[in-house]
């Protein structure tokens, strides 16, 4: 089976049993043990193009694997064909131009590491490790959120293998549908071996929020926070985080297992313009730490990749909310409180500026009205994960009666129809469409769905 394909491509082309397979099959989520009948590890569009084929053929399922950073695991797949972009990472840059090209495997590390080299950067996550096109492809939601909009709205093209297996260019002039459905539609409609990206001038310094807080005043931050948001200026985009700090060794000895809430963010023009302006998010109560400073725009990018480690075992979920009622944040912090471990990261993103000014049908990403995102993950490494994931749906339905549109933020929730139509809205039945069209046979599936029409 492997050698059949393998005279096709110039990448690789691992089975079961071999070496590398098991390592090639890991994902970020170590809940997820997946074990496809075959890896292509693809170093050019036309080994996708070549592996789509193979599996088409033989009416086998495919998944692709961009950065394999999905809670859901969408990246393998048991059985069928794993597309893994991994060593498709290059990054070119047209700095007088202003747009990026970027390979479906980048990471968001490789993308700031050469766009930082001109000051510039492509609007994308807080974790340097995640993958560009999954992010890309579902939303794209980062600190440049409120300035330059999400991932999804900077896409200007793209290179694309079909269900197929043709490699076609998809942007306003070609293809107008599928560019369409690929700015935040998910990859239910090809593998985008190529992106290109819209560039903004930013860094390479920047002024990084940082205030750790008493999780006693969690109530009190929470409200003074989203009133600030409602006054806030574009180029502010802020993330509050509550949890229990792990007693690691980078952190002093007094913030061992302490509950905290911390207010992160990035302030995206002149640093010494921002002082002021973020000075209300330093003192909504009596700070433990406060570590706001200047620092390069590719260090805050990865800063909080320590707290996402590879390979362990992870369950989530997420909503939207506009605005945060008393009785909202009452049955939140509830939730928090009666989580059975202290691994617990609970997280309300601002949503506001460019991303919100979007008009809802402009690109599949529906979701332009709410003020807040709520993240919710469990790292399952001291209690049994049924326990984990008990906990997580019960966060889900607890809240789910006071979200804007009962809608989800889909790179941060596990899998579901339900989940994936009211993500979309009224963009679905479009996307249905499009969906028949590029991939009638729904090859593409190990995602957040859309059957065809």
């Amino acid at each position: 089976m492997g050698n059949v394909l393998g005279s096709k491509v110039e990448g690789r082309v691992i089975l079961p049993g071999q070496v590398q397979y098991d390592e090639t099959r890991k994902v970020w989520n170590g809940a997820v043990d997946r074990k496809p009948g075959m890896i292509v590890v693809c170093e050019l569009a036309e080994d996708v193009a070549a592996a789509v084929k193979y599996a088409r053929e033989r009416q086998l399922s495919v998944s692709i694997r961009g950065g394999g950073h999905h809670l859901a695991g969408t990246a393998v797949c048991d059985d069928g064909v794993m597309i893994d972009l991994s060593k498709m990472r290059k990054v070119n840059v047209e700095p007088e131009r202003k747009v990026a090209h970027v390979q479906g495997g980048a990471l968001l590390s490789d993308i700031d590491r050469e766009t930082q080299k001109f000051g510039l950067a492509v609007p994308t996550g807080t974790v340097s490790e995640t993958g560009v096109a999954g992010l890309a492809l579902n939303g794209g939601l980062g600190y440049l959120r409120g300035k330059y909009g999400l991932t999804c709205d900077n896409i200007l093209g793209a290179e694309m293998v079909t269900a197929e297996g043709e490699i076609i260019r998809v942007d306003k002039n070609n293809h107008k549908d599928l560019f369409w459905a690929i700015r935040g539609g998910g990859g239910n409609f090809g593998v985008v071996t190529e992106f290109k990206f819209q560039l903004h001038e930013v860094g390479p310094e920047v002024l990084a929020l940082d205030v750790m807080y008493d999780y006693n005043d969690a109530k009190t931050i929470l409200k003074k926070t989203e009133a600030y948001m409602k006054q806030a200026p574009d180029e502010i985009s802020i993330n509050i985080t509550a949890t229990t700090l792990p007693p690691a060794p980078f952190l002093p000895d007094f913030l061992h297992l302490k509950q905290v809430i911390m207010i992160t963010g990035m302030y995206a023009r002149d640093a010494l313009a921002g002082e002021s302006v973020i000075k209300p998010l330093r003192e909504l109560a009596d700070p433990i730490v406060d570590g706001t400073k200047v620092m390069p725009y590719v260090e805050l990018q990865s800063k909080l990749d320590i707290m996402v480690p590879n390979h362990v075992p992870v369950y989530g979920t997420s909503l939207y909310f506009n605005g945060l009622p008393d009785n909202m944040i009452d049955a939140l912090l509830h939730k928090i409180d009666q989580a059975p471990a202290p691994s617990v990261l609970v997280q309300l993103w601002s949503m506001h500026g460019e991303m919100n000014r979007v008009p809802a049908d402009e690109t599949p990403f529906a979701i332009r009205a709410a003020s807040f995102v709520l993240l919710v993950d469990f790292i399952a490494m001291e209690v049994p994960g049924e326990i984990c994931e008990k906990w997580i749906d019960s966060v889900y339905d607890r809240l789910l009666p006071y979200s804007f549109k009962k809608a989800s933020y889909l790179n941060a929730v596990g899998l579901g129809e339900t989940i994936t139509k009211n993500a979309f809205g009224e963009n679905y039945k479009r996307l249905e469409k499009v969906k028949k069209k590029y991939d009638p046979k729904n090859l593409f599936r190990h995602n957040h769905n859309i059957k065809p029409e």
